[in-house]
């Protein structure tokens, strides 16, 4: 029997326990599932297993890509900073090191300063990978069906969004960290994650174990299999919500027609209105109450709103502007 040869770079030495077959398999596997967007590439590369997977599946391809860490100057960011600079080393991989302070320690606020982050220190010609994976979806997708989350909670965390693309959501958290460990690369656990302040952290270590031992042992598939047939109806929305123009200016302001927002129905208006929130603070558009808020804006009820992010909805007679740090 021929021995299976090693996928590209990989030499038998930089695999644990000297076993390159499950690497070469596993390489095969998840291979299969990933498919990385053309054009120069950027990886958010945390220090995790995730992004450390994503990086050596890049890397695999001899594509021309960089990374950028975002250190969010907590206790343990340091670790997770030196994880990030020995994978960017090891794979020969040009790393950026972005440092900020979001002033608040909630999720959405770590993962708003994050995306900023990264927006901020790609081009536009760029396409940024993060590495979310299967396990990341089921949990958002349970942790906003908590919430009370509508359509948008269920399709939970879309495939690509702008120059945001998630290439590995069909790929399980297991993979990613047999794949980083057996290729040798120094990724860490972020303590982080462990932290039960935080609902999500809860989900994953509590919940989701629990819900799966006592009713739903696929729970985990049967959420991203809900997330896949919500989200095709959720882009089918957005398509026609598409259809509205929203106008931008040189200095980064939106803006809609309040007539022609009122002529829609609620499923489409909500998307309308988040489109313009995309187009100004990023890729999270924000939650219903926020939408609402815009909406009292745009019937003339009130007349501005302030919104997360520096983010003010004002109307000018039949104009509703979103502007960004207004």
């Amino acid at each position: 029997m021929t021995e299976a040869a090693l996928p590209p770079g990989v030499d038998e030495s930089s695999t644990p326990n000297g076993d390159p077959r499950r690497l070469v398999q596993l390489f095969a596997e998840i291979g299969k599932r990933v498919e990385f967007p053309s054009g120069p590439l950027v990886i958010a590369l945390s220090g995790g297993a995730d992004s450390a997977a994503a990086a050596w599946l890049l890397a695999r391809e001899d594509r021309v890509a960089r990374a950028v860490h975002v250190n969010h100057s907590l206790p343990h960011s340091s670790r997770m900073a030196d994880a990030a600079r020995g994978i960017s080393t090891k794979l020969g991989m040009d790393l950026a090191e972005v440092s900020i302070s979001p002033g608040a320690e909630s999720e959405d606020a770590l993962r708003t300063a994050r995306y900023e982050a990264l927006a901020d220190h790609s081009r536009p010609d760029e396409v940024v990978i993060t590495a979310h994976t299967a396990d990341d979806q089921a949990e958002t997708v349970l942790h906003n069906l908590l919430r009370g989350a509508g359509l948008d909670g269920m399709a939970g965390i879309p495939p690509r969004r702008g120059r945001f693309h998630r290439p590995l959501l069909g790929v399980w958290r297991s993979e990613t960290r047999e794949l980083a460990t057996l290729s040798g690369l120094p990724w860490e656990d972020d303590p982080q994650n462990d932290d039960p302040r935080y609902l999500r952290n809860r989900i994953r270590r509590r919940l989701i174990p629990q819900l799966e031992a006592e009713y739903q042992p696929r729970l985990r598939e049967a959420l991203v299999r809900m997330s896949s047939l919500a989200g095709a109806d959720l882009s089918h929305l957005e398509s026609l919500a598409a259809l509205t123009p929203i106008r931008m200016s040189a200095d980064g302001t939106a803006e809609l027609s309040c007539a022609r927002l009122a002529e829609l129905p609620p499923p489409i208006s909500s998307r309308v209105v988040r489109q313009a929130l995309r187009r100004v603070r990023g890729p999270h558009a924000g939650s219903e109450a926020e939408v609402q808020r815009v909406m009292e804006v745009a019937r003339g009820r009130t007349r501005r709103t302030e919104l997360e992010g520096g983010v003010t909805v004002t109307r000018s007679g039949d104009r509703l502007l979103f502007v960004r740090g207004g």
